[in-house]
Parts: structure tokens; sequence; C-alpha cells
């Protein structure tokens, strides 16, 4: 049902409704939560309208659409486009949402092949890396670098959550990142190196050569600086702050943050 309902209003309604159910059920259930659960919904709410009209949106690691087609319902001249590992995601993708540019690959440091894990119960956990928690089957996936893919891109915005292989994806359109400048959502979990060599010391190290910042959703829309780099490994840690993070060019943070504010309807 779910999977049906994305890209529609009545999709998006439900979404909308999940979320302040999740805020209001946070005293009662896990109030230690509260703070990745508010940041969740913050990201949820900047990603789909941070993309500016006429502007690209790109899409890693796409799963059922729900991001980039509430991207297409905000902002309907954006240019889509989106890359899924999963063939099966990938087909019923492009034949549900003939506006987005489609790419059926996983993304990497280099070109080559890679052992894609599926979750069978839970595919918001399909990843380049093993999950020891959930049962999973394993598919030959392409594995591409954005640089090789998308060569000619010149995203806006990309939101990119591809369950521990954020680093590697960057390092491979590291080109491509420094000429279009976008905005980056990104996910990061863990404290230490997963099983692919990457960490959240070494994303925050890539990220602050190319002179970007970090911030949480709660402090996109405001004046406070960019995360120092012992803020962002602590966020790591239970309790947790959050999971999804906005990297922000220096000479873009206040253009993001003003658009950030008008989006929250924050007022100062």
């Amino acid at each position: 049902m779910k999977k049906r309902l994305v890209g529609t209003s009545a999709g998006r309604g439900l979404q909308q409704i999940a979320r302040w159910h999740a805020l209001r059920s946070l005293p009662l259930a896990n109030p230690e939560q509260a703070a990745a659960t508010a940041n969740a919904i913050l990201a949820d709410q900047l990603i789909t309208r941070l993309c500016p009209p006429g502007g690209t949106f790109l899409d890693i690691g796409a799963h059922i659409g729900s991001v980039f087609s509430a991207v297409h319902a905000a902002t309907p001249s954006a240019r889509i486009i989106a890359i899924e590992a999963d063939p099966d995601k990938a087909r019923s993708l492009r034949a549900r949402f003939p506006y987005c540019a489609l790419y059926e690959c996983a993304v990497g440091e280099a070109e080559g092949e890679a052992v894609f894990y599926r979750s069978a119960g839970k595919s918001g956990y399909n990843s380049l890396m093993p999950q020891d928690s959930h049962e999973q089957n394993k598919v030959k996936v392409q594995l591409r670098p954005l640089d090789a893919l998308l060569p000619e891109a010149q995203p806006d915005v990309i939101k990119m959550d591809i369950e521990g292989a954020e680093l590697g994806a960057l390092k491979g359109g590291a080109g491509l990142i420094a000429q279009a400048r976008p905005v980056i959502m990104f996910e990061s979990m863990g404290e230490g190196e997963n099983a692919l060599g990457y960490s959240p010391d070494g994303l925050w190290d890539w990220l602050d050569a190319l002179d970007y910042g970090i911030c949480t959703p709660d402090r996109l829309a405001h004046d406070a600086p960019p995360l120092p780099r012992e803020a962002f490994l602590d966020a790591h840690r239970y309790p947790f702050r959050t999971h999804n993070y906005f990297a922000v060019p220096s000479e873009k943070r206040e253009a993001t943050r003003d658009r950030a504010r008008s989006i929250l309807n924050v007022r100062v």
C-alpha cells in the first residue's frame, strides 16, 4: 500500500500525519529519541523544497521514490535524476515516474561490479554493506562513480541515503561536487569505521577539505555556525542528535539559510 501511495497527494498527507504522530508520541514512547525524530521530520520538510525552480535534484538511493516524488510535487519545474541499485525497485521507479531520469546502478569510488545486499523484510536497509540484523539476499550490480555516470550534471541539491556508502559516492563524484557545489543531505550513522572502510570522521574531513560546512536540520535555518568536527562525531553517539545532515558550501550558506527559513516559516 505504501508503495502505491508514493507520489500521490493522499500519500503525502498520510506521511505528514505520521510525522506529527511520531512527535506527539515521544513523551510516552522514548523521549531520548526526541531530537533525532524532530530532526528527521525537519530533514524531510527541507529536502523536498530546497531545490529551486528550474534546478536539478539528484536522489542517490531513491528506494521507492518518496523523496524525489515530493520534490517534483513541490517544484514541478525541477529536473529529477535518481539512482537506485536494486534492479526491481529501479524497474518500478522507471515505470511509475516517467519524469525522472533513472540510473540503475550503485555509486562508489571506481567503475566495476559489486555485491548488493537486499533485506528481505526491510528494503530501506538495502546496501553495499551487509547488515547482520536482517535476513538478506545478494545480487550483483554495476558500480559507477558519479563523475563518469553524470559528467554533465549540475545538481543544485543532492539527497544521499545509501546505508554507509556515502563517502565512497562523494569521492567518486569529487569533480561533479567541485563544479556544481550542490547542497547535500546525507545520512550518517555509527561511530567507527564500517565494513566498507568509511567513517564519520573521514566524511567530515572530506567535506571540510572542499569548504563544506555540516549542519543539523534544526540549525539549517539559523545563524549558528556549522558543526565542528567533535560536535559532528558526538552526534553519532546515543542518544543520537540526528541521522541526517546537510552539507552546505560556504559560499551558499546564507542563501541556503534564507531558503530554509522560508520553507519552515522561521521568523527572525
